[in-house]
């Protein structure tokens, strides 16, 4: 064979060894017989997803056996991105997005009718808020690790009409039913905004160099509060702001978190290597709690703010129970309770297990204005429930 024939067959091989060399290297090894080389470096750019919702000209199914005479029952069976009570010339009723999807629901608490009232697709919806009268809600989606918010008012078109916030707005909330209240961190600062969806107008509440917060605002909250975040390994704080002025409102602690209203702050803090919680008045005079009373799952009687309806497990002794469920990886077996501040007591009103036969981890409970029935989500699966306080 030509020396030069042998040569250039060498050149070849070593061309096509050190090729395979390269897309190792660049690529990984395949996973299976038809990825071989079927990677060869271009740019795919991904396919827009459009979601076309159906149309139901049937009647939804009604989730609330309106004959039972259960204090607790299940609302419904969809995810559950967030909820609100609405009063309605129907009666009251309870408004709901769905998770993934955006589209909100009503359900007839007397007559258990649900029927969808916005059609609105916004695709990998997790979050939503609505305003005081339940007619406005931001909804936050998220892609990859940044969040995006759009408000909108329900339309009379099955739509919802409104404006995209600044990108990674979160800490939502409202100030009335036009205006929301939101904050965006960037470069190590956090700026607190409200916004009239209706005129446009933005105006800055507050500066604070610190990104982790959260805040509590809107809701009749006649201060502004920033709070960093709870960690067990962290020394939390909370402070007022009125003009960028700050002024602690509580005592510092470790796994500080809180619920706000004007007569109480609820916090959960770690006490002698053990997570504890207690109401604050304001007078700065502390109430001892005979639970762990999470701001996720307590909210305040509409009728006497010293009374506190909470969820929480019978009995809570492992010290890194709370940390683990905020990370995701415990769930809290709930009982409802409800707590007397003063007399500091905790009556035991319902065990899920004993009634349902499930476990209920419950989060962002809310009641409704009369005080006589509390709504929740069940963290397990988002699934909305009822709890009928006047059921004997």
């Amino acid at each position: 064979m030509n020396r030069a024939v042998i040569i250039t067959i060498g050149i070849i091989i070593i061309v096509l060894v050190l090729g395979v060399w390269i897309y190792l290297m660049l690529f990984g090894t395949p996973k299976n017989g038809g990825e071989v080389f079927a990677n060869l470096g271009f740019e795919v750019s991904p396919q827009a997803t459009t979601i076309t919702p159906p149309i139901n000209t049937q009647p939804l199914d009604t989730l609330i056996d309106t004959g039972s005479k259960d204090a607790l029952r299940q609302l419904t069976t969809r995810p559950v991105a967030g909820f609100a009570f609405a009063s309605t010339s129907a009666g009251q009723t309870v408004r709901y997005v769905e998770r993934g999807t955006g589209h909100m629901y009503e359900i007839h608490l007397e007559s258990g009718v649900e029927t969808i009232l916005s059609r609105t697709t916004i695709p990998q919806v997790s979050g939503a808020v609505f305003s005081p009268d339940a007619s406005t809600v931001a909804l936050t989606s998220y892609q990859g690790y940044q969040s995006s918010v759009f408000v909108g008012t329900l339309g009379d078109d099955e739509n919802i009409v409104g404006i995209a916030l600044q990108p990674d707005a979160r800490n939502l909330s409202f100030s009335s039913d036009t205006e929301v209240l939101y904050t965006v961190a960037s470069g190590g600062t956090t700026k607190g905004y409200l916004h009239n969806i209706q005129t446009l107008a933005q105006s800055e509440l507050f500066t604070m160099n610190y990104t982790n917060l959260d805040v509590g605002w809107g809701s009749g909250l006649d201060e502004i509060y920033l709070a960093t975040k709870p960690s067990q390994e962290f020394e939390g704080f909370i402070y007022t702001t009125d003009n960028n002025v700050l002024t602690p409102a509580t005592p510092s602690a470790y796994g500080l978190s809180a619920l706000f209203t004007n007569d109480y702050i609820l916090t959960t803090f770690i006490k002698d290597a053990v997570y504890t919680s207690a109401a604050i008045d304001d007078a700065g005079v502390s109430h001892s709690l005979p639970l762990i009373a999470l701001k996720e799952k307590c909210v305040f009687d509409t009728q006497n703010t010293n009374y506190i309806w909470c969820a929480a497990p019978t009995e809570q002794t492992d010290p890194s129970f709370v940390e683990d469920w905020y990370k995701g990886t415990v769930t809290s077996q709930d009982n409802l309770w409800l707590i007397n501040i003063l007399a500091q007591t905790a009556q035991l009103y319902a065990n899920p297990n004993s009634l349902v036969g499930r476990t209920i981890d419950v989060t962002s409970i809310d009641t409704n204005a009369v005080g006589d029935t509390l709504t929740f989500t069940n963290k397990i699966d988002h699934t909305l429930w009822l709890y009928d306080l006047s059921v004997e």
